[in-house]
């Protein structure tokens, strides 16, 4: 038998009212009852997914479908969902081996034989046991295999995949994100690394589990931590009491007290967003720590000038928030307006800019004649970093990436590179300098992916992360990528018959996609998903406005990328 499950047999939420909908309903989970007065409005109250436990004489595909539902209820380590398996592999399944997550209306279910039904799932994505949100790169459908056997008289299930099936909606409803944080390795920086967790009342023992663990596999070459390799938690949970969570390890001495200070500053940034969560009590071996905070406190989210830079032929500058005129940059503008640019980068301060132009790829810092770094043809527009490092790639050769260090040096460092392609249009730096952006060209396909970087000790990059970390499935031709803050990026690609397509995305979150600009061909960003611009081929220099853009200049000719002060 074969059937396709077309409808929805998960929990869907609605605000904070309980829905009842496929056998399972939501009810508030925190907050006290109290007799007259409101609860505060940061006590706002949770939804926890309540669901059906197997009904009497269930058959095995009305075991299955029960158990995949029961499965969004994390309450009592998923004691609701173990209720459908035989009492051996009730002990022996883990629901913490991460999840597949399907397109719901494409799911089906076969059954072969007596004892065997078959799933299959079209991945949309997939959740790591650490809790990283991977964008799945092929949609063919994967066999999960269920097995029965009969428990007194009832059918259950004797063999199941590890961790999770469950469909893209019920999955925002049970698993929440939370940023994760380690150190650019200066540490100057706060690098985020997003991971989502089911189970409200075990998030912040999932975060510092993770956290000791350290960064997802693609990130871990740009970023450090604090603890010391081996450190662990000493206890099996992470308890709060009074809005304080108890943090006690194992592995680490308090002999340093600036490590202490910042293992300190990393668990209260990454528990920050746990409700019920206003502070951090670490211990070490058995002993709670006082260490003074740390000072400076590295930047989480560094800023750029919220006024974009721009060429119109004759001047390069800060365009006025009136969209009429330019702003000079000092000691800069002159030399960038003599190459004749037709793309440029902005480095921190305002100090440098990466310029292509007619003859290649030059740097220009203030107060200097311009340097001629890359001549090679078909450059596309530079990325400049914050350690003043040029990074130049050819459009149709995108394993020939090659960056220039800063101090004046002309050689190139060819970068290995962890992607494939036929062509690449886009490279943005984040602007801690621990990651990149590029937007690629695979054939007919576009693909948009992350990569943290190794610097040597003078930041000079030395190697990108084996593994990319895969965003939006983007449609359309390729065309520019930028950043928007230190968690989201941005991507522009150009549809068939002149429209554009922007998809603003999270890294290591979902996508958000919308109808661009006609003619768009690059897109630039401030400090928030507010801040996008983009210039059509037009000249204009378009933003968001309601559901559509709107033009604030014209006679643009090229916007620039800015890296933080």
């Amino acid at each position: 038998m074969r059937r396709r499950l077309g409808v929805l047999g998960a929990t869907v939420f609605a605000a904070a009212t309980a829905v009842l909908l496929a056998g399972c309903v939501s009810i508030p989970s925190s907050g006290g009852v109290n007799a007259g007065d409101p609860a505060p409005v940061e006590e706002s109250l949770e939804l926890d997914t309540i669901v059906q436990p197997p009904a009497q004489d269930a058959s095995r595909l009305q075991i299955l479908e029960g158990f995949i539902d029961a499965a969004a209820s994390p309450r009592n380590g998923y004691q609701v969902a173990r209720d459908f398996l035989t009492p051996a592999f009730a002990d022996e399944w883990s629901a913490g081996d991460g999840a597949t997550i399907d397109v719901l209306a494409d799911r089906e279910f076969n059954e072969l034989g007596e004892t065997t039904i078959v799933v299959d799932a079209t991945p949309a994505a997939q959740l790591s046991p650490n809790g990283q949100y991977d964008i799945t790169e092929s949609s063919t459908p994967i066999e999960l295999r269920y097995e029965f056997e009969q428990v007194d008289g009832q059918w259950r299930i004797s063999q199941a995949p590890p961790g999770l099936l469950t469909d893209e909606t019920t999955f925002t409803q049970v698993f929440r994100k939370y940023p994760l944080y380690f150190y650019s390795p200066d540490f100057d920086y706060l690098v985020p690394d997003l991971r989502w967790f089911a189970g409200r009342d075990s998030a912040q023992t999932s975060i510092v589990r993770a956290l000791l663990t350290g960064p997802s596999e693609w990130l871990a070459t740009g970023v450090v931590t604090a603890f010391p390799e081996g450190t662990r938690l000493e206890s099996a949970s992470v308890p709060v009491a009074g809005r304080v969570a108890s943090v006690d390890l194992t592995g680490a001495t308090d002999d340093d007290v600036l490590t202490v200070q910042r293992m300190q500053l990393q668990l209260q940034q990454s528990l920050d967003g746990v409700r019920g969560v206003d502070d951090v009590m670490l211990s070490l071996n058995g002993v709670e720590e006082d260490a003074p905070e740390l000072s400076p406190v590295p930047l989480k989210n560094p800023l750029v000038d919220p006024r974009p830079v721009v060429f119109d032929g004759t001047a390069f500058g800060y365009l006025a928030s009136s969209g009429e005129g330019i702003e000079p940059i000092p000691e800069l503008s002159p030399q960038v307006e003599a190459l004749a640019p037709t793309g440029a980068a902005l480095g921190p301060g305002g100090e440098s800019a990466a310029v292509r132009a007619a003859g290649g790829v030059s740097v220009v810092r203030a107060g200097e004649e311009a340097v001629l770094l890359d001549p090679r043809d078909g450059l596309i527009v530079p990325a400049l970093d914050a350690h003043g490092v040029v990074w130049s790639v050819p459009g149709a050769l995108p394993d020939q990436l090659v960056v220039f260090p800063a101090g004046g040096a002309t050689d190139p460092v060819q970068l290995p590179v962890p992607w494939s392609g036929t062509s690449i249009a886009a490279i943005e730096i984040s602007r801690d300098s621990t990651r990149l952006v590029a937007l690629l060209g695979d054939g007919a396909a576009t693909r948009f992916v992350a990569a943290s970087i190794e610097r040597d000790s003078a930041g000079t990059p030395v190697a990108l992360s084996p593994v990319t970390l895969g965003l939006a499935d983007v449609a359309g031709a390729p065309l520019d990528v930028t950043w928007l803050d230190s968690r989201t990026v941005a991507s522009l690609t150009a549809l068939p018959g002149g429209g554009t397509r922007v998809i603003t995305q999270e890294i290591g979150g979902f996508a958000d996609p919308r109808q661009g600009p006609e003619g768009g061909i690059a897109i630039d960003g401030g400090n928030s998903v507010r801040d996008i611009r983009l210039l059509t081929a037009a000249g204009d220099l378009a933003a968001p406005s309601g559901v559509g853009w709107q033009a604030r200049a014209s006679g643009i000719r090229l916007i620039a990328a800015q890296q933080s002060d």
